[in-house]
């Protein structure tokens, strides 16, 4: 078998890589070891070269695992959205939605949001923690000077519970307002508003072993959330928001078999939400940007310093590093 110099993994399912591969796809050879039916190649991630794998010779023969060459990904870069948790004004993080787990992070929320647009951020995500518990408005004027400090569209989440409110928030300048409870409450005033605020209404699916949580993850409803993204597939809604409680705020990893069920259930764009840790989680969510999930919103891992939003939009946002040209790539 001739090999060749550069080899790119294939996804076995739609949540999983070859072996090993942590969701890299673009590998290097450098080299062989073994002989005989022990024969296999030693292999470095273009995208972090301290990456190394080793690949059995009748594995990297099965086309459906790997493909010499490096492949393009899909035309479509997968949005990556830094979160700003407001709580009492201040920037803040949950831990699994627990409001007696509380990190605080900064106190000035629109020096931390011109900074996620300066890191080249392309959208920011605003969560109204107080909104979301109490349904009263305690962060509008950080939410008013964050939409006029920034060039980029600002979405915001929770609390919006009232045509009035939501209306109310869009004239503050966010691009986008997110409805959480009132989408499982009151699903026809999620149709009203989509339709009288067209690509500005998204609905927000926060889901806890399957189950939909409401008003600020404390109740508990027996609605499945695919049933809930079912619900809206001719809304006119512009995306869902699928958070998974168990993983928010833990950095152990996307729950990419939610993500695959409500990605199958929804015919709109989702937008993946929860326990991003590092850069390997961002790169599993390319297996699922075929079926439509297009962005994910990451929080506590930017704030702790585990991921780079630069690093991260070269991975997976446009101009991503795993699709370097084929010149660069051969050099």
């Amino acid at each position: 078998m001739r090999l060749a110099k550069a080899y790119t993994a294939q996804p076995t399912t739609i949540t999983s890589w070859p072996a090993g591969s942590r969701g890299y796809r673009h590998f290097s050879l450098l080299g062989e070891r073994g002989q005989g039916a022990e024969r296999a190649v030693e292999l470095q991630a273009v995208l972090e070269r301290g990456f190394r794998l080793v690949v059995p010779l009748g594995e990297l023969r099965n086309r459906q695992l790997w493909q010499p060459g490096w492949q393009q990904l899909p035309p479509a870069a997968m949005q990556i959205i830094p979160a700003i948790d407001l709580l009492d004004g201040h920037c803040v993080r949950l831990h699994q939605g627990d409001y007696d787990q509380v990190t605080r992070f900064s106190d000035d929320p629109v020096a931390q949001a011109l900074s996620w647009q300066q890191q080249g951020a392309r959208r920011l995500h605003l969560v109204d923690l107080d909104g979301a518990r109490s349904g009263q408005p305690v962060n509008d004027a950080a939410v008013k000077a964050i939409t006029t400090a920034l060039s980029i569209p600002v979405q915001l989440g929770g609390g919006v519970r009232s045509a009035e409110r939501a209306e109310e928030l869009l004239s503050f300048g966010l691009d986008r307002v997110i409805l959480g409870t009132v989408a499982l409450e009151q699903p026809e005033l999620v149709d009203e508003l989509a339709s009288r605020y067209p690509g500005r209404i998204v609905v927000g699916i926060d889901a806890k072993n399957g189950k939909v949580a409401t008003r600020g993850w404390i109740e508990e409803s027996s609605t499945e959330a695919t049933a809930l993204a079912q619900r809206f597939c001719a809304s006119g809604i512009a995306a869902i928001i699928s958070t998974d409680i168990a993983t928010d705020g833990t950095l152990a990893g996307p729950n990419l078999e939610a993500l695959r069920a409500m990605a199958e259930a929804s015919a709109v764009p989702v937008i993946a939400s929860g326990g991003i840790g590092n850069l390997e989680h961002l790169l599993s969510l390319l297996s699922l940007a075929p079926l439509g999930v297009e962005g994910v919103i990451v929080g506590r891992a930017l704030y702790d310093g585990r991921v780079d939003l630069a690093e991260a939009l070269q991975a997976i946002g446009e101009g991503r590093l795993q699709d370097p040209s084929s010149a660069s790539m051969m050099a």
